[in-house]
């Protein structure tokens, strides 16, 4: 594959891989900084390996130690504790200024204007142009969606107790909680509309028979919610407002213009469920293997239909041990699925 120069969007996986391949030669980055709300995101311990060849240690993003414990409640109402992969929880807002950092610092980069920038350039685009988007995907031919849009809304709080994962069934939709050092993040993901704040996401959360996922998190003693008493655990006051973070959520798998163009990477070459996945780490892990030189069109492709199968599979399972999954939200999804083919996306080189 031609060496990598051009790179466009400024999330992770995008500023990760313009990095990568600035060790090769000089790199534009259509993107602009930007400061992202915190939220922290479970990956394997393997991506802090790989985050260390970019200079990005541990101790940098305030990973402070490895976590096993998961509790799920997801084919049964009662919460079942887990041992699973070793995984660090990072924040993915500390994670982005990281990188950007070292972007600012590493001469081989250009950071040229906004995305929009790039955009006249692309009809002649071909070898050299990675696409990392995210799930905008601008230059996918098309994007494939379930028939309704799965929204994602998270919002991350201070730390009251020790926390790993957990995740719950519900309904219309799932809660999960990841804890870091010092810090929460609890979501709701569904079709329906998303909670506006912390307040009416805690109360969703309860009110869907998984509020033993917040306990410690004080999200339930936050003004506005049924149970407001204005203190956590331990007599701490409770912050009035707390942002929330609202985004599309679910699969989404873009399907590459035809011919010779732009790699995708990430979000950009597929959305993966955060219910079957690790959208970070896998995003890290294509932005460096996308850089390398020895790298070819075809294999990356066929590395992107394969992870579309495996993800689709994985998703297909997930949802049939559910045990909501007759109910209507998650049978609308697995009838969506069923029919997923994710195109092969050949290039030529």
């Amino acid at each position: 594959m031609s060496r990598v120069e051009t790179v466009l969007g400024g999330g992770v996986a995008g500023v990760a891989c313009a990095l990568f391949a600035a060790r090769l030669g000089p790199v534009r980055l259509y993107a602009r900084p930007r400061t992202p709300a915190p939220a922290l995101e479970s990956v394997p311990a393997a991506t802090l390996t790989l985050l260390l060849e970019l200079g990005i240690t541990p101790a940098e993003l305030g990973v402070h130690r490895l976590t096993r414990e998961r509790v799920v409640a997801w084919d049964s109402s009662t919460p079942v504790a887990h041992d699973g992969p070793a995984c660090a929880h990072v924040d993915r807002s500390v994670l982005h200024n990281a990188l950007w950092a070292r972007v600012e610092r590493d001469p081989a980069v250009t950071v040229t204007g906004s995305l929009d920038a790039a955009l006249p350039e692309f009809g002649p685009a071909g070898p050299g142009w990675i696409d990392a988007t995210g799930c905008r995907a601008v230059t996918a031919a098309a994007v494939h969606r379930p028939p309704r849009t799965w929204t994602a809304a998270t919002v991350t709080v201070p730390l009251t107790e020790p926390a790993g994962l957990r995740l719950a069934a519900a309904p219309d939709g799932y809660a999960y909680l990841v804890g870091g050092y010092r810090m929460v993040t609890v979501g709701w993901v569904g079709p329906g509309r998303p909670p506006r704040d912390a307040a009416e996401l805690g109360s969703r959360i309860d009110t869907a028979g998984a509020g033993w996922l917040l306990d410690g998190t004080g999200l339930l003693d936050v003004p506005g919610s049924p149970d407001h008493d204005g203190l956590r655990p331990g007599g701490d006051t409770v912050p009035a407002a707390v942002s929330t973070v609202r985004r599309p959520a679910g699969l989404a798998i873009p399907v590459p213009a035809p011919g010779l163009g732009p790699i995708s990477i990430g979000d950009a070459a597929l959305t993966r469920d955060a219910l079957a996945s690790q959208g970070l780490s896998i995003g890290l892990s294509d932005a460096c293997l996308a850089a390398r030189s020895s790298t070819t069109p075809d294999e990356l492709a066929a590395r992107r239909a394969d992870a579309a199968r495996r993800h689709v599979k994985h998703l297909r399972e997930m949802i049939e041990s559910c045990r909501f999954a007759a109910a209507p939200a998650w049978a609308e999804y697995t009838a969506w699925l069923r029919p997923a083919r994710p195109s092969s996306g050949r290039l030529r080189s």
